[in-house]
């Protein structure tokens, strides 16, 4: 008798759903949080990406615009993402009469999913400003 029981119980196939979306749901959540916080990743780092050459334009109209004034303007703008971190380096030539400042950032971004560690974007910006004669 027994074993009719439980040869039933193993035939019943009531509450599988329930058991395989408890299986899966987790991984699904962990995808979609994941998703959504690389997406916020990647629009962070186009907009201060964005920051950086807009302040990059800025050097090329303004010929007394130092480098320490040019690193605070791209802080300010980008400030409004937190955890962002950013290494900015500068280098110039010259090409006859004409002054190119290269300015080379590397934008780094937290990613954030739970129960996880962080990981890091790590994005390049290069950009050329030539500065303004005299």
């Amino acid at each position: 008798m027994r074993g009719a029981g439980f040869s039933r119980f193993l035939a019943d196939r009531a509450g599988t759903s329930a058991v395989e979306s408890a299986i899966l749901m987790p991984v699904f959540l962990v995808l979609l949080v994941g998703g959504i916080a690389f997406g916020q990743g990647f629009y962070a780092i186009g907009a201060v990406q964005w920051a950086v050459e807009r302040t990059a334009r800025d050097l090329m109209i303004d010929g007394s615009l130092s480098e320490s004034e040019y690193e605070a303007r791209v802080r300010e703008i980008a400030s409004a993402f937190t955890g962002m971190d950013f290494d900015v380096s500068y280098a110039t030539e010259n090409y006859g009469d004409i002054e190119v400042m290269q300015v080379r950032t590397i934008l780094r971004y937290p990613v954030r999913i739970p129960l996880m560690e962080p990981v890091w974007l790590t994005y390049p910006v290069e950009t050329y400003a030539p500065r303004p004669v005299g």
